[in-house]
């Protein structure tokens, strides 16, 4: 593997897509004070373990055991017919940590955002019976659409959080083509599909 490859998937792990609703819990809790409300403390690190721990631990265990009972090649997921099972579990993952949000005092747009990663995971796993979606860009994508669409809703920019999430999706786009995980349109496809339905929502 030659050095370009090399930091494509040094990218393409630093952003793999089951972490980006912590990444988004993150960016919540430093933009404003709005999103966390008057919670001490010691129930923002509770709150913050609940996620890591239901978004990002649990989905990585569940795809390294498929990995190591060789129902999956590979912890990225690149063989289309291997991704059902990992889908799944994290749709129910990701929907456990929108139900338990629910009655928590947290601002009821993390909770929401969950519901929409989880509505997205449903629909990426029906779009992977046609082709190979890229769920990188699915993940980067609802992100940033969810970004987008708070800052129109409040009518609270975010300017350069949501032009750095922008130059994130070009950069994961990049790299997941460079190392020939996808083609341009599986990229364009996530992007557009993660970006519009977390936008989507928001808007409603």
């Amino acid at each position: 593997m030659n050095n370009g490859n090399s930091l494509a998937r040094i990218i393409s792990g630093l952003f793999h897509p089951v972490l980006m609703p912590f990444l988004t819990l993150i960016l919540m809790l430093q933009a404003h004070s709005f999103f966390i409300g008057l919670l001490p403390v010691k129930e923002i690190l509770i709150l913050m373990g609940s996620v890591l721990l239901t978004t990002v631990v649990c989905p990585f265990l569940m795809i390294f055991f498929l990995f190591r009972v060789k129902l999956v090649s590979s912890l990225f997921m690149e063989k289309r017919e291997e991704r059902i099972m990992p889908l799944l579990s994290i749709g129910v993952f990701y929907y456990l940590t929108y139900y338990l949000l629910k009655s928590i005092s947290l601002s009821v747009l993390f909770s929401y955002f969950m519901l929409g990663a989880t509505l997205l995971i449903i629909i990426c796993l029906f779009v992977n019976f046609f082709f190979k979606i890229s769920l990188h860009m699915a993940g980067i994508g609802g992100v940033t659409g969810f970004w987008i669409g708070l800052s129109i809703r409040q009518g609270t920019p975010h300017e350069i959080l949501i032009s750095f999430l922008i130059l994130l999706c070009g950069l994961l786009g990049f790299a997941r083509l460079a190392d020939g995980s996808h083609s341009p349109k599986e990229v364009y496809t996530g992007l557009c599909l993660g970006a519009g339905i977390l936008f989507s929502l928001m808007m409603l």
